[in-house]
């Protein structure tokens, strides 16, 4: 299963980690595709931060992983963040209301 874990921080986004691989039992369904689209909606996030907006964030990533922060960003840097990351959590949602016994989307505010 994929687990995305959602960090808020007075309701902005300023953190999440993916992590893991969807393993379906059942064979006809094609796994690739959701890790796929994970990967993809997750990292174009990552991408648009980094080459439109120009903010340099801290992330690691690896096979089946991608942890994401801001943390150490202005304010004024995650607010400009916060429509891709929104957007990306929506999409993620998504596939989650599709393939729920794949992947879980969890947020948590600190």
């Amino acid at each position: 299963m994929v687990k995305v874990e959602i960090v808020r921080s007075s309701g902005k986004v300023v953190s999440f980690k993916i992590k893991g691989h969807a393993m379906p039992k059942e064979k006809q369904l094609d796994i690739d595709l959701i890790c796929g689209a994970i990967s993809a909606i997750s990292q174009t996030t990552v991408i648009g931060i980094e080459e439109v907006l120009k903010i340099k964030a801290k992330y690691d990533i690896e096979d089946g992983f991608l942890n994401f922060n801001l943390e150490e960003q202005t304010l004024e840097d995650i607010e400009r963040c916060q429509v891709l990351l929104e957007t990306m959590i929506l999409g993620l949602k998504s596939i989650e209301i599709t393939y729920g016994k794949y992947i879980k989307v969890e947020t948590e505010e600190v």
